[in-house]
């Protein structure tokens, strides 16, 4: 599960080097400049769109069925570019990607929350959040690597899907989607909670917003600062980037003393804290200390958002609840750059100014989330769900 679930970020990130080459390759095709970015951004859109369909099928027909198929469809559509030469081809086979990568999120997350109760996902969630940073470092330098071979190279990193799915087909099962595991909260599943469902999409929205504020811009905000030297900022971020996983291992802890809100909460804290930082920073020291502070959010965030949506939802609405998370989270990395960039021409600033501005957004719904988690409707809410 661990390894299926970092597929739908692999096909984000391998492509990052390649574009340069893309570009280059497709000079004298109309519109190239357009459609090779969105090649990239493609794929998240396809997840928003379609994973509450997906959600839906995985309460209606099952889980082992979906996953087998769209992983190999994964692996298709993904290595479609190595014999394709049309650039439109090419960009319609990563819509294939998209559709297959909302399906493999979806089904994954809600057949760990099937498989093991609320212990056993802490744990789970904690190795993907360790595993995700390096599988992805690993990604990046393979993809680049290949690229320098061939203007596609970088697709046969799909390849991965294949012997994924010959493992699948072995080991993975079927699992009883109707059990409720003796350590999770007893949630009543007679009617769907709609109002429940609107709430995780909209807040989860939000905060995927947050989250991509760094991990798109986070560069560029560091190579703002005047007489900063690029070997220095390269080692800088380099370092910078070690707290995603330390976030992760904070997740576990954390999320064995606090209730799910209050671990958001936390997680806000960190990201609002960084990104004022990171805002109001003058020299590459502090910006990597405040850098360092928003990554230990950000490595908790995933983990934390998807802890807080499986202790919300009984056995009988799992699919659908992930569905909706799939597709708020999308959404929010689909329009995270476009806000930044309303903000910064907005207030006609440099780079840093929305980091000054959603710090503090940040920072005022921890405190939200925490006032929740103390108020009588959160403390009936985790009472009702853990009697």
């Amino acid at each position: 599960m661990a390894i299926t679930a970092f597929l739908p970020i692999m096909a984000i990130i391998s492509l990052v080097p390649a574009v340069p080459t893309l570009i280059q390759h497709f000079a004298d095709t109309p519109h190239a400049h357009t459609l090779i970015p969105l090649m990239l951004t493609a794929p998240g859109l396809m997840i928003a769109i379609s994973a509450p369909f997906v959600g839906w099928a995985a309460d209606a027909v099952g889980r082992r069925k979906l996953l087998l198929c769209s992983t190999l469809l994964y692996g298709i559509c993904g290595t479609m570019p190595l014999y394709l030469h049309d650039l439109g081809a090419i960009f319609a086979s990563r819509l294939g990607v998209g559709l297959s990568e909302a399906i493999v999120l979806t089904i994954a997350n809600t057949m760990m929350m099937d498989y093991f109760g609320m212990d056993r996902r802490r744990f789970w969630l904690t190795v993907q959040g360790i595993v995700g940073p390096l599988a992805a470092s690993a990604v990046i330098a393979g993809s680049g690597y290949l690229t320098e071979i061939h203007w596609n190279g970088a697709f046969w990193i799909y390849i991965v899907a294949f012997p994924l799915f010959l493992a699948m087909l072995v080991w993975m099962f079927e699992p009883e989607v109707l059990t409720r595991h003796a350590d999770e909260p007893e949630i009543d599943d007679t009617t769907f909670p709609w109002g429940r469902i609107a709430a995780v999409a909209g807040i989860t929205f939000v905060l995927a917003i947050l989250y991509y504020i760094y991990t798109i811009n986070g560069g560029s905000a560091f190579h703002s600062l005047n007489n900063a030297p690029p070997g220095r900022i390269g080692l800088v971020m380099s370092i910078v980037s070690l707290a995603v996983p330390a976030g992760a291992l904070f997740f576990s802890f954390s999320s064995k003393r606090l209730s799910p809100e209050q671990v958001l909460g936390v997680m806000l804290v960190f990201i609002g804290i960084g990104m004022l930082g990171i805002g109001f920073s003058t020299n590459e020291f502090a910006m990597g200390v405040s850098a360092f502070v928003q990554q230990i959010g950000a490595g908790m965030a995933v983990s934390a958002m998807i802890f807080w949506v499986s202790s919300l939802f009984g056995p009988a609405h799992r699919g659908r609840a992930m569905g909706a998370w799939s597709s708020a989270f999308f959404a929010g990395m689909f329009v995270s750059p476009l806000i930044f960039s309303a903000f910064r021409g907005w207030a006609g600033e440099g780079v840093l100014y929305p980091f000054q501005v959603f710090g503090p957004v940040s920072l005022v719904i921890a405190v939200l989330m925490f006032a929740f988690a103390a108020s009588p409707r959160g403390r009936a809410l985790r009472i009702a769900n853990t009697a």
